[in-house]
């Protein structure tokens, strides 16, 4: 008979379910991010420093993407509708003001249409641009 007892030592603590929790954890922030990036438009206006801030009191908004897409109201919308939509508004309220907001990388034509449309409907068109930094 032995008269030594064995002491059992301390338990480890495992670490790896924790990093493979966090792993999912971090994983689904990205994922999460990147649909909620999808459902937004991602337009950045092109830089004037003589431009005036933009006003709060603009009725319409057009928006014109980096691929030349048109959105009324941040709405995707062929042109052939844009042009019928500008000319509805017109005849309710003929003073009303449309702002273009287009991409800087956008193709110019796709925003000298949208400006052109509006135009077209007899609207006042103005185009928003940023401040420099």
């Amino acid at each position: 008979m032995s008269l030594v007892i064995s002491r059992r030592r301390r338990a480890d603590i495992n670490v790896v379910p924790l990093i493979d929790v966090m792993v999912v954890l971090v994983f689904f922030l990205l994922l999460s991010g990147r649909f909620e990036q999808a459902r937004t438009m991602a337009i950045v206006p092109p830089t004037a420093s003589s431009g005036a801030s933009g006003s709060a009191a603009t009725t319409v908004v057009v928006g014109v993407d980096r691929e030349g897409k048109f959105y009324l109201e941040g709405k995707e919308i062929a042109f052939a509708e844009l042009e019928k939509s500008l000319v509805a508004q017109a005849l309710k309220s003929p003073g009303t003001e449309v702002v273009i907001v287009a991409d800087e990388r956008s193709l110019t034509g796709a925003a000298v249409h949208a400006l052109d449309a509006v135009a077209k409907a007899g609207l006042k068109p103005r185009l928003q641009t940023r401040q420099p930094r």
